[in-house]
């Protein structure tokens, strides 16, 4: 409204010249050489008048022509770029479909028509590549996506992938990091690059990712403890060989975090035993047991206890003193009565366990009694058979390929990070 007052305002006053010059005419004289010309000022008016309006007329013709070819041109542009486009998810739909040589012939008619577009069409290049497997000409391409800012993301990831492929864990986490860096909530990222840490044993680049990854709110507080007590355990069993105070500093910190986690409780009684620290190994069982005498807990302390060749019956007996009735204290006392040739003892400790259903483990307990104490075969073997049609004991099953294993380990024997659960699987395989 502003606007179009000031215009009025600007055509009022350029009327009021023009009837002032022309109701105020003068002659206008002027001399050349001999001659003098006379004429009157309201003719100068209707000239300059003239004159406006032509130039008016010819600057609107231009910008009018102007505005036209520019019209034409953005069109045609426009249509250009709808084709490219109807090509490119031509393409995309083709290689779905395994059609790469439909795939193919529309990305170079793509290419033909979006130039420009270096970001489309690399993308589009590498997904037909990707399908044609062609390793090299893919990492190419990739190489030249990470230095583009728009799909540099894309060629990390198709790095990594790469190199995850060839199994080249040491690439794989480079082009990882870097992807890490730049986006670190690409959807299972961090879960892939904790895997890859896995596998190549960089278990402080594990804790520095995974601060990250809690810090940028990708994981729970649950899970980073997890991972993190996971990597100072690693580097524990590194250190207990050659810096036994820093291996106890560190499995003492990863138990804080995973509290009576029953492999890294096994751990920290093998380095106490390395640093010759009995009465504190009783201590610490006593401790860790009286909280949860799981099963996991206890063929922990069976194994590391057998290998330190501890022969006293009193030693279990003062560790399983405030939950002596509990049926896995029962086990372990049976445990090692029969390691130790006590057979009254286990044989005392195993009649509440029997029942109508006895338990696989229970019925290899029953075998070595009766072969142990009577020397009876027959009886030891009926023991065997039983046990085969018992139910399956608790292994560390990986979740993922559902096989179990006897020792838990931070990547399960098929290569999977913090996969193994403490659980019967669903079927017996050999350990």
């Amino acid at each position: 409204m502003f606007k179009f007052i000031f215009i009025l305002f600007q055509i009022v006053i350029y009327l009021s010249i023009v009837l002032y010059l022309v109701s105020n005419s003068f002659l206008v004289s002027f001399d050349i050489g001999d001659l003098t010309y006379t004429f009157s000022s309201n003719l100068l008016v209707i000239a300059s008048i003239f004159f406006i309006i032509i130039i008016i007329l010819l600057n609107f013709i231009y910008f009018k022509t102007k505005f036209s070819f520019q019209k034409y041109s953005y069109k045609k542009q426009l249509n250009k770029t709808k084709k490219g486009y109807q090509f490119f998810v031509e393409a995309m739909i083709a290689l779905s479909n395994k059609d790469n040589k439909t795939a193919i012939i529309s990305a170079k008619k793509m290419k033909g028509l979006l130039k420009d577009d270096t970001s489309l069409n690399l993308l589009l290049q590498s997904e037909i590549l990707k399908v044609e497997k062609k390793s090299d000409d893919l990492n190419n391409i990739y190489d030249l996506m990470i230095k583009n800012n728009q799909t540099k993301t894309l060629g990390y990831r198709g790095l990594m992938e790469q190199s995850l492929n060839q199994q080249d864990y040491h690439h794989a986490f480079i082009y990882g990091e870097k992807l890490f860096s730049l986006n670190p909530k690409i959807d299972k990222l961090y879960e892939t690059l904790i895997n890859i840490i896995a596998k190549t044993r960089n278990w402080n680049q594990a804790i520095f990712i995974t601060d990250k990854a809690y810090a940028n709110k990708i994981i729970k507080k649950e899970t980073a403890n997890e991972n993190k007590s996971i990597a100072l355990f690693e580097i524990a069993k590194i250190k207990k060989d050659s810096d036994v105070n820093e291996a106890l500093r560190l499995i003492e910190k990863a138990i804080s975090m995973r509290k009576y986690f029953a492999p890294y409780i096994k751990l920290y009684i093998q380095i106490l035993f390395k640093n010759n620290q009995l009465n504190k190994i009783q201590n610490v069982l006593k401790k860790y047991w009286n909280e949860i005498p799981s099963s996991a807990l206890r063929l922990s302390i069976t194994d590391i206890l057998k290998e330190n060749k501890i022969n006293e019956i009193s030693f279990i007996k003062n560790i399983i003193s405030k939950n002596q009735n509990s049926e896995e204290s029962k086990k372990l006392l049976i445990d090692f009565a029969i390691y130790l040739n006590q057979w009254s003892l286990a044989r005392e400790q195993i009649k509440g366990l029997i029942g109508s259903n006895p338990s696989r483990e229970i019925c290899f307990f029953m075998s070595e009694i009766e072969l142990g104490e009577h020397n009876d075969i027959q009886k030891s073997e009926g023991w065997k058979l039983r046990a085969n049609n018992a139910e399956l004991d608790y292994y560390w099953v990986c979740k993922i390929t559902n096989n179990p294993q006897k020792n838990w380990s931070a990547l399960s024997e098929h290569g999977h990070f913090n996969s193994l659960e403490w659980r019967q699987p669903k079927m017996l395989r050999t350990i």
